[in-house]
């Protein structure tokens, strides 16, 4: 098996293919790691080719028939170094070739995501590690008696790479990784496929989070391994799935008895438990409303949103130009806050009146009723930070000029974009990679950024590995205290909140992020002060 710089020309067609395609994945490893590697990702596609597929090699390259007609060609290249680091970049390529025409776009899509799945190597698993040290810190201080152990349990998260060290953790605090489920959130980051084929390779069952049955399927399974359940859920998957299974008699039998309990971590989760909290039937730990959440991590998440906005409005002069915040949470003062900075004349909107008052007091323009502000105000840009629907039918046809929808808000929910489309008057709406504008009857244009969902996670990996690393590190912090069962079915916010302050991770981030520590002082033997 060769390696073939990147300089070096691709091996020449094979005589009589008609089309052809590549990719390849960028691995940090040694380069003696790199033929093992690349046989590995070999045997995936093969494994996933229907029928016994072979794997042969020819001039220092892998090759495959994955499909009738359809040739594999996988061969390894490294990135020259000029120092005597211990690690490179490796380049595992795949060359897709057909004899039968053009090679289908879901044929393409099916086998590099495929090729994709590249599990992290030990090198890259330890520099992630690097980057989330609260996490790592919180392990150390509740490893002791592995409190986890006996305890299957289901992650609902992006596909980031400190999902892989989320996993990790748990599997270290006792969590077994062959009983555990990963519900996958449906965001197109770029190192998903790696973080699913890592997963994959762990033992770790992987599930869509739209899945209904996702949450019976694992009780069920919990139920045959003998072991409890219990959840990390990042937007109210699990809790809400278990009421209504319940409440509809489907799922095992007993399933409720088997839950220890669930820690949530969105405020969208906790909004779908209104009016639910007396049929918990197990404690619910409130990341999503403690302090440690909502008085740090929120502006890094409303930094991120404001910048990725603007950064998606065509050429536009934003100074001096409203803009309208509905939703005046934890994460909607500090989005009203920056766009202030950037001198927009900001209004606010919430339906709590405390949060009103509070936003009014605060110097911003405000109104009971939304239309007001929506005619009044005449925004460019509005940013939905409710977690539930802030703009429907009735919002929609109260504006009188061109604006931007800019959610923040988990999923597609902020917006009503059914509502939207059904009252788009133009032939059809004119999309491009960035927005979506559709034109409404009066002639107004309501572009949606980001397809309607979180402008913080369009095409990037929303907060850094260093910002999230604080809020699941309260996530590891709270399973451990639900595994523990000190706590009463329902939701209790102030039991997060006592946990959490308590736990040792807030004084952790002060003393690592906070001001250096003073040198005392000394005072030189023999001398006198006066």
């Amino acid at each position: 098996m060769t390696i073939r710089r990147p300089d070096q020309p691709e091996p020449a067609p094979v005589d009589g293919l008609a089309s052809f395609a590549s990719t390849a994945v960028d691995v940090t490893a040694s380069p003696e790691d790199g033929p093992h590697l690349l046989h590995r990702a070999a045997r995936r596609l093969c494994d996933a080719a229907s029928g016994s597929v072979s794997l042969g090699q020819a001039a220092g390259e892998l090759t495959a028939q994955l499909e009738p007609g359809l040739h594999a060609r996988m061969f390894l290249s490294t990135e020259m170094r000029h120092d005597q680091a211990k690690t490179s970049l490796l380049h595992l390529n795949l060359r897709l070739s057909t004899t039968t025409g053009t090679l289908s776009t879901a044929s393409l899509g099916r086998w590099a995501e495929i090729w994709h799945r590249q599990p992290f190597t030990a090198q890259e698993t330890q520099r992630v590690a690097g980057e989330l040290p609260l996490m790592s810190a919180t392990v150390e201080r509740l490893r002791e008696g592995k409190p986890l152990t006996g305890f299957a349990l289901v992650v609902t998260g992006h596909f980031l790479t400190d999902l892989v060290h989320l996993v990790g953790c748990l599997a270290e605090l006792g969590a077994p990784l062959e009983a555990m489920t990963v519900l996958r959130k449906d965001y197109a980051y770029q190192w998903r496929h790696r973080v699913h084929g890592h997963l994959a390779d762990l033992g770790v069952s992987v599930r869509d989070a739209a899945d209904p049955e996702a949450v019976s399927r694992h009780t069920a399974r919990s139920r045959q391994l003998g072991l409890r359940c219990l959840a990390l859920d990042d937007g109210g998957y699990v809790v809400p799935a278990l009421l209504d299974q319940s409440r509809a008699g489907r799922g095992p039998d007993g399933a409720a008895s088997l839950w220890a309990g669930v820690v949530e971590q969105t405020m969208s989760g906790i909004y779908k438990l209104q009016g639910r909290e007396q049929d918990l039937p197990f404690p619910v730990f409130s990341v999503a409303q403690s302090r440690l959440k909502g008085r740090i991590e929120s502006y890094w998440i409303a930094e991120k949103a404001v910048t990725t906005a603007l950064e998606l409005l065509p050429a536009v002069k934003i100074e001096g130009q409203p803009a309208l915040v509905i939703g005046y949470g934890q994460v909607g003062a500090q989005i009203a806050a920056l766009l202030t900075q950037r001198r927009m004349r900001v209004a606010v909107h919430d339906a709590d009146i405390l949060n009103l008052i509070d936003a009014h007091e605060s110097g911003y323009t405000t109104a009971r009723e939304l239309s007001v502000l929506l005619t009044g105000h005449a925004p460019l840009i509005i940013f939905g930070a409710t977690g539930r629907t802030s703009m429907s039918t009735r919002e929609f046809q109260a504006l009188e000029r061109p604006v931007y929808l800019a959610s923040v808000s988990s999923r597609d929910i902020e917006f009503d974009l059914p509502a939207l489309t059904s009252l788009d008057a133009s032939a059809e709406a004119t999309p491009d990679h960035f927005r979506r504008t559709h034109r409404l009857p009066g002639g107004v244009d309501v572009t949606v950024l980001a397809g309607g969902r979180p402008v913080n996670f369009h095409e990037t990996d929303s907060i850094s590995n260093l910002h999230s690393d604080l809020v699941y590190a309260g996530m590891l912090t709270g399973a451990c205290a639900v595994a523990a069962k000190p706590a009463s079915a329902g939701l209790d916010p102030a039991w997060a909140d006592t946990v959490l302050e308590e736990s040792g991770l807030l004084q952790d981030y002060y003393e690592r992020y906070g001001p250096p520590a003073t040198p005392k002082t000394t005072v030189p033997t023999g001398s006198c002060h006066r």
